[in-house]
């Protein structure tokens, strides 16, 4: 069907070119879109990285105090404290003393961290620390006395400081009962070193790196942006974290990357968010770069649409135009535009073209409508001498008994199938008068077969409908000669209509000897392939008739009669206004 032409053909050729752009923008789209993931998965892994190497040196340098102070527990010089009421002399207990502390500040001074060493006798109530301050409190020791590393407020020389402190009691049955200890080494560091650490962190980068502990206490940098911290702690806090972890997540109505890295020595999370947008700037910029140059060619195309409007789609258009009329069959259609251009020549061609299709159509048409006539009266001969030779062997039988009556009536059923058959104006009649001969047909028949009877069961809505002459007749002739005629009961044959499905149907069936299903499929084959000896000429013009009348949609049916005999069903589609 020829698509209409409307005034604005220009606006459906821009529209076609901006539909050949959404290729191009949507795998640029999924580019982008793969290089933001690339780009994201990268700076994930590397913040990841980073926070993992940081939190590294948090677990050496913790696991190395740890180790640190289990070793002062063994160290036999350590354990002298115990002894030290023993000495005599206040001066001999001051020297040791002495020595405890120095070696305790050879420890400090070799580790990265300033950390506060500790021992501490607590059934002497005696202590020695790298804090000249310190100073033995049970009660402070029984509060704060832990076996793992622990976030605790201290009392540090008559001030109190949060500090990650840790304890060995020897022995360590005595750790519920520490004050009946011998022997206590306590290890802890300040906050500010691990925010020195972050600070050191921090440098060179855009993120906000900071410690989130399991009270919900927070260690930052120096330059922390607190409100975003808060913010970020609360959803974290209130999703689950897994062991290393990486999201976006949208604080102040900006984009961060959001890394956490678990620190399992001192029982919290490193988290960093860094800014996406500080990430994507150089894509972003490139992907408003490459929408700018799509809408420039836009507008490119949109004059280049014009111009192949006006100077090949309107020819087109007109070419198409022309030859739907030439598909509708006006087939003196000419094209009298001259374009000036290369179409000239193709509007010669189609003028040429126009003229000799209408002069080969009507010669064609007229020849079909001949064939088509020759072969429909050529079936119609093979049908009529095979009827009229059983008319002839049944007068001679009648009259050879004397039935002068029968002999008059079935001459005068004769007489009336000879006038409808001799009437050659029209290959086609109306299904009653098809049905007025088949009457006249079986009542020849109930002369020769004394247990025939017959019923013709058609709706009135089908008598006019046209169909082949002599379609239903060699039908019905098989019905009784090879069903009925053959078998010792009484038969009967019975003809009925009816309209369904968008199909016309007339059935034919009898209740005589029938045919086995494997000879009823083989039948229904061989009527499909050219006519032979075999075929029957009767079965194969019916076929051929229908189709060459009502195509492609009927068809010529055999099936098992429900009370014996067989069923003979002819369908064809129903026409508009029938």
């Amino acid at each position: 069907m020829l698509l209409p032409i409307k005034t604005n053909t220009l606006t459906k050729m821009i529209i076609v070119l901006v539909l050949l752009l959404i290729p191009i923008l949507v795998l640029y789209s999924l580019s982008n879109r793969v290089s933001v993931s690339v780009v994201s998965s990268e700076i994930r892994a590397m913040k990841q990285k980073d926070l993992r190497f940081l939190a590294t040196e948090f677990d050496n340098s913790v696991d190395n105090l740890s180790t640190l102070a289990f070793l002062l527990s063994e160290d036999i010089h350590i354990q002298e404290l115990q002894q030290l009421p023993s000495i005599r002399t206040a001066y001999e207990r001051n020297s040791e003393k002495s020595r405890m502390l120095e070696r305790l500040r050879l420890l400090n001074v070799a580790e990265r961290w300033d950390t506060q060493y500790s021992v501490i006798a607590p059934q002497q109530q005696d202590i020695v620390s790298t804090n000249p301050r310190a100073a033995f409190d049970l009660e402070e020791l029984k509060r704060i006395a832990s076996p793992t590393w622990q976030f605790k407020e201290m009392n540090v020389g008559g001030r109190m400081e949060y500090r990650y402190v840790r304890h060995v009691v020897k022995p360590e049955s005595m750790r519920d009962r520490i004050e009946q200890a011998g022997l206590v080494v306590e290890v802890s560091f300040p906050q500010d070193l691990l925010a020195k650490d972050l600070d050191r962190f921090k440098l060179g980068g855009q993120g906000d790196p900071f410690m989130l502990l399991p009270s919900d206490q927070m260690i930052t940098n120096s330059t922390a942006d607190l409100d975003k911290m808060e913010e970020l702690s609360r959803r974290i806090v209130a999703e689950p974290l897994r062991g290393q972890d990486s999201t976006v997540m949208e604080l102040a109505g900006e984009q961060y990357l959001v890394s956490t890295v678990r620190i399992e020595s001192l029982d919290g999370y490193l988290v960093d968010y860094y800014p996406l947008e500080a990430i994507l700037e150089p894509i972003v910029k490139s992907r408003n770069l490459f929408y700018g140059s799509i809408g420039l060619l836009l507008i490119l195309s949109t004059v280049a649409a014009y111009l192949l409007y006006r100077n090949v789609q309107r020819p087109i258009w007109l070419l198409i135009r022309n030859v739907q009329r030439l598909r509708d069959g006006e087939y003196s259609t000419r094209i009298t535009v001259n374009p000036n251009n290369e179409f000239s020549y193709l509007f010669e061609r189609f003028n040429d073209m126009a003229s000799d299709i209408d002069r080969l159509i009507h010669k064609v048409y007229a020849e079909q409508i001949s064939t088509r006539e020759a072969n429909l009266k050529q079936l119609q001969s093979q049908i009529n001498p095979h009827f009229l030779y059983n008319c002839f062997a049944l007068i001679r039988s009648l009259a050879r008994l004397g039935k002068k009556q029968q002999v008059m009536d079935m001459a005068m059923h004769l007489s009336k199938y000879y006038r409808y058959t001799t009437r050659s104006e029209k290959s086609s009649a109306a299904l009653s008068e098809e049905l007025n001969l088949i009457e006249s047909y079986l009542e020849i028949q109930k002369m020769h077969i004394q247990h025939l009877s017959y019923e013709i069961d058609v709706p009135d809505s089908m008598l006019r409908l046209e169909v082949p002459r002599l379609l239903l007749q060699p039908l019905v002739e098989n019905a009784v000669i090879h069903g009925i005629e053959k078998s010792a009961m009484d038969g009967i044959v019975t003809i009925s209509g009816e309209q369904a499905d968008g199909l016309n149907c007339i059935t034919i069936e009898d209740n005589g000897m029938g045919m086995t299903l494997d000879q009823i499929q083989e039948l229904q084959h061989r009527i499909t392939l050219p006519s032979t000896t075999e075929t029957g000429t009767a079965l194969w013009n019916i076929h051929q008739r229908i189709f060459l009348q009502f195509g492609n949609e009927a068809s010529l049916n055999f099936a098992p009669g429900e009370h014996g005999g067989m069923k003979v069903r002819i369908q064809w589609p129903i026409e508009p206004g029938e």
